[in-house]
């Protein structure tokens, strides 16, 4: 039950995402904009990344996207930066779909610390070309654009990213490759809501291990006996929690 509950919620979020992506289709105008820059029944909202780039570009930032950047980092400070990856992510739901097909969970999982670099050499670009990179080529933009305006040519991307996940390397992209997952990692060792481990419960089982797309990130619980997973690329899906049988891991805010 503790799986379906965490799976019902992530998807029902996810969901919930999509639709609003998808409403100047559907005619709603409560929300504008995309997952770089949008207004939320007036709120603003702004990828912290995108204005970091546009920040390096001008040298200054606008207002309203300083406070939309702020307003999203409050939340993601919060709950812990990858929380954008495991709930909201239109990219990330993609790939989480595709690893759930049958015969797919033998390919090899990377453990490479790529992100950093991408996230590196996105704002280096950025600052040579004078153009935000990540914006430009992002499949999370494209996956959002698809959404509200219909698909295009660009899609193709997002294809082959999915086969890459298939045929290849499971989470090539969210584990090693996406700047915007190694930005949110950084935020996320500072979050206070973490996953508490108590080591008198575990049986080792396993099953967590199992159920995580980053489970390297259970190592030192699981391993040293850390009782926080402090690690910034947990996401705060909450599938080890719903798969623990004897309720070893669970969510709770620690100091920051």
């Amino acid at each position: 039950m503790r799986v379906n509950c965490w799976t019902i919620g992530r998807r029902t979020v996810q969901a919930a995402v999509l639709l609003l992506l998808a409403s100047p289709i559907l005619g709603w105008r409560g929300f504008e904009g995309n997952l770089g820059s949008a207004s939320l029944s007036g709120i603003l909202l702004s990828d912290p990344l995108a204005t970091l780039q546009v920040f390096l570009l001008t040298g200054g930032l606008a207002l309203p996207l300083l406070i939309g950047s702020a307003s999203v980092l409050a939340v993601y400070g919060v709950l812990g930066g990858r929380f954008f990856c495991g709930w909201i992510c239109p990219v990330g739901l993609l790939t989480d779909l595709s690893d759930r097909l049958p015969g797919r969970r033998n390919r090899p999982s990377w453990r490479l610390g790529w992100k950093g670099l991408v996230l590196t050499l996105t704002l280096l670009f950025s600052l040579l070309l004078g153009l935000p990179v990540f914006e430009t080529l992002s499949p999370i933009g494209i996956a959002g654009r698809a959404l509200s305006f219909g698909p295009g040519a660009e899609v193709i991307l997002l294809a082959l990213i999915v086969a890459c996940e298939l045929l290849l390397v499971r989470r090539l992209w969210c584990r090693s490759l996406c700047p915007l997952g190694g930005f949110y990692a950084l935020l996320g060792r500072m979050a206070p809501l973490k996953v508490g481990y108590r080591r008198e419960r575990c049986i080792h089982c396993g099953r967590c291990r199992r159920v995580c797309f980053v489970p390297e990130v259970l190592a030192p619980p699981l391993e040293e006996g850390a009782t926080l997973v402090q690690s910034g690329e947990c996401s705060r899906c909450g599938a080890c929690i719903g798969t623990c049988p004897v309720s070893a891991l669970a969510l709770h805010f620690s100091k920051p």
